[in-house]
């Protein structure tokens, strides 16, 4: 009955539509739509769509042989394939000529949709709370930092606040910095050492995800120019925070090898080799564990892993290399899992 009563008060509500007016009305609505395209409608460019040439090139592989027409492309630094790609970024500019005012529409929408303010939950280690943000108007993050000394610490709290260091930001890495230097910028990796002072990352400033290791040291600003190798891919620091392990890639970018340099000491331009794999199937990986007791070297592949370990608790660097030979010798017997 409360059914039947709700319906009857919706119809009564409901206003009443004279179908010859509705028709009009729908219509008037598509000859506007239809007008409004015929407004709108796009042309094409004069110049003709860009066609790149065709070189003759047989390739074999498997067991079989087929022609690839546009092999000559892999050659990036062909100048050739350089005047191709101008004639692609032409053409698309001039199809896209009359849709500017929409596209920059679009973009300050969705650039307005964006928070201003876009940065991640600060992650406490040691008396740091370390954490990421994007400034404003900028595109790259900023690594930062700041002093919070735990509660159970007062004394040292009451010093630091005196001192002025408690809560104060400090930068450690600018992407947009090194962007505007050289055009660019990836950051693979960061590390920060166990006291605080280095902080070792890679970088690729051309896009071809060949990446250069850099350590900064946080107390000057200054990177260190004794040890920038080539080729980087993980990073892990020993517990002295003066070791630094490190992988490094071969010409085909699989990380094969093991790498182990003081980075204060004064010519150190190549690692010390610890481990190499020399199966190209399998790709090498370092990583430090939780505790920061140990540094696990892993090697994997689609099928098998296998994983040895080092004591991260390491005095010199010479005792570091030989005591991680001795390890690799005895203790390394690897477990593979299938």
């Amino acid at each position: 009955m409360a059914a039947c009563t709700l319906l009857h008060l919706l119809r009564r509500s409901r206003p009443v539509i004279n179908s010859r007016t509705s028709l009009s009305s729908q219509f008037f609505h598509l000859a506007s739509f239809s007008s409004s395209c015929k407004r709108h409608a796009f042309t094409l460019p004069d110049q003709s769509f860009p066609l790149p040439k065709k070189v003759p090139f047989k390739v074999s592989a498997h067991g079989r042989t087929w022609v690839d027409p546009y092999h000559w492309m892999r050659d990036t630094n062909n100048p050739a394939f350089v005047h191709h790609l101008h004639e692609e970024n032409s053409y698309a500019e001039a199809f896209m000529a009359d849709t500017i005012d929409v596209q920059s529409r679009m973009a300050s929408e969705m650039k307005n949709r964006l928070p201003t303010n876009i940065s991640s939950p600060p992650e406490r280690w040691g008396p740091w709370l370390y954490y990421q943000n994007i400034p404003d108007g900028k595109e790259f993050p900023v690594l930062c930092r700041r002093l919070e000394p735990d509660k159970a610490g007062w004394a040292a709290s009451v010093l630091d606040y005196v001192r002025g260091q408690t809560g104060k930001e400090e930068i450690l890495l600018d992407w947009n910095e090194i962007a505007e230097h050289y055009g660019y910028v990836h950051v693979g990796t960061c590390r920060v050492s166990p006291n605080h002072r280095y902080l070792a990352y890679t970088i690729d400033i051309n896009g071809s995800e060949w990446f250069k290791l850099q350590i900064k040291d946080l107390r000057t600003g200054c990177i260190l120019p004794n040890l920038q190798a080539e080729g980087v891919v993980s990073l892990a620091w020993a517990q002295d925070s003066c070791t630094l392990f490190y992988t490094v890639a071969d010409k085909n970018q699989r990380p094969f090898r093991v790498l182990c340099a003081d980075v204060e000491a004064p010519n150190n331009s190549d690692g010390m080799n610890v481990f190499t794999e020399s199966d190209s199937g399998f790709c090498v990986d370092i990583t430090a564990t939780k505790d920061g007791k140990f540094i696990t070297v892993n090697s994997n592949s689609r099928t098998s892993s296998e994983e040895g370990i080092t004591f991260s608790f390491l005095i010199r660097f010479q005792e570091a290399f030989c005591y991680f030979c001795e390890v690799e010798t005895i203790f390394l017997k690897l477990c593979r899992f299938t």
